[in-house]
């Protein structure tokens, strides 16, 4: 609960959150390569692929450094991807590099603005910090004035799945996430200030988000994980496990990293119950280990291939139908199974695609029928839905920002410079 009582008189009217860094040490040089995720000792430094979202937060890190108290409203975007693509962790890591308090917001659990205050309010009173208008060490609390109005610190407040946030709070978060205005009002009567916060949204589809979140906020794209990158995020997480065994994760269990991790903390397991009985093999612990978990040796759940096996044998199918095929309901079919079939990687097509149909299967979805030796009728005869790649003619769409132009028929394409506010890695 945000407590309610006389604060001290010197906080009348000012904020309770007095924090300000000591930059007069650093270059610029400095400061870019303390947020830079490059840079080893940089939170942003744990998170393994999406190079490109990377990049974008280091930007706005490095933004916010400039500041004395680290203050980076002006920062707010919103993470758009799958589940499991690490949009959670991604926030995480952000606040940790402006080093600002992390205020995760849960729309489960949020029946009013008041909600938002008291989660607020949590994580604050477990940080201590010196005030200098009391001349000592305090923890944080919201205090309000006189007018029962608090004024929020510099923080990061993060809300996942913020689509399902109810419309009663969306309305009143309208006013609080406009910089110029940033005020929160509660049924209770009370008020806050939230003109420092640096509001970070989150959600798996963008066309889920309501309007006016989608005009406010900087889109961040998440992408579905290689085979590489899922090995990398294992053995950041199993620090003891050579590549090579991360890599046998990473062959049964693709794109999704929260399955993979699970898939190796059963490998540890059942690691330690093999080793008692004698010589162990990795393989062979992560062939017993997907046995059990429904994953063929190919790496494919036992639910997504009957999925396959469907669009192969049967054509296109309308989503509801498709439940009955996968045995699940439409929730854990679009939220869970779908993405890391109908999402491609930097190097691995999509196996399913979106049609007016229902999903279809594409080419790369019957190869990996055709290496399972699993039946179905002759290409032409199945609704194949294929996505040709777009000409682009000489233009590079992914390697610009280094001048020149390139040349299509009479036309003239330049290509655009990218400024890059953190140049070489040092």
């Amino acid at each position: 609960m945000v407590r309610k009582k006389q604060p001290h008189p010197s906080l009348l009217g000012t904020p309770q959150y007095e924090r300000t860094f000591d930059h007069s040490g650093l270059t610029d040089e400095d400061r870019r390569w303390i947020t830079d995720s490059r840079n080893p000792k940089c939170p942003l430094s744990k998170f393994i692929g999406n190079e490109k979202a990377l990049r974008r937060l280091s930007r706005a890190a490095y933004a916010a450094w400039g500041e004395p108290n680290h203050e980076c409203s002006d920062q707010s975007f919103a993470l758009v991807g799958p589940s499991s693509t690490g949009k959670t962790t991604l926030a995480r890591l952000f606040g940790d590099t402006v080093l600002l308090p992390f205020v995760e917001v849960h729309p489960k659990a949020v029946k009013g603005p008041k909600n938002i205050l008291e989660e607020i309010q949590l994580v604050l009173e477990k940080i201590k910090v010196f005030s200098r208008s009391l001349g000592k060490e305090i923890t944080l609390q919201l205090v309000p004035n006189i007018d029962n109005h608090f004024v929020i610190p510099p923080l990061v407040l993060f809300i996942d799945e913020v689509h399902a946030l109810p419309k009663q709070t969306v309305q009143s978060l309208l006013k609080a996430i406009e910089p110029k205005d940033g005020k929160l009002a509660t049924e209770e009567g009370w008020s806050a200030d939230c003109r420092n916060i640096c509001w970070v949204i989150a959600t798996t589809d963008r066309g889920l988000l309501f309007d006016a979140f989608d005009t406010r906020f900087r889109k961040v794209y998440l992408n579905l994980y290689t085979r590489e990158e899922i090995a990398e995020i294992v053995q950041l997480n199993n620090k003891d496990w050579p590549m090579s065994v991360c890599r046998i994760v990473a062959k049964y269990c693709w794109r999704v990293p929260r399955e993979a991790l699970a898939f190796a903390k059963d490998m540890r397991t059942e690691y330690e119950i093999q080793s008692k009985r004698g010589r162990v093999d990795w393989e062979q612990v992560a062939a017993a280990v997907a046995q059990d978990s429904d994953i063929d040796p190919l790496g494919m759940t036992l639910q997504r291939l009957r999925i396959l096996v469907a669009l192969g044998q049967q054509g296109a199918i309308p989503r509801d139908r498709l439940c009955h095929y996968a045995q699940c309901k439409v929730e854990e079919l679009t939220k869970f199974l779908m993405p890391p079939l109908i999402t491609a990687t930097s190097n691995e097509p999509a196996l399913v695609a979106v049609t007016s149909k229902g999903y279809s299967i594409t080419r790369a979805g019957l190869e990996q029928l055709d290496a399972r030796g699993i039946p179905h009728p002759p290409e032409e005869k199945v609704v194949v839905m294929d996505i040709p790649p777009l000409d682009w003619g000489q233009y590079d769409p992914v390697d610009m920002g280094y001048g020149g132009s390139t040349g299509r028929g009479n036309a003239k394409v330049v290509k655009p410079k990218l400024w890059l506010p953190f140049g070489d890695k040092k």
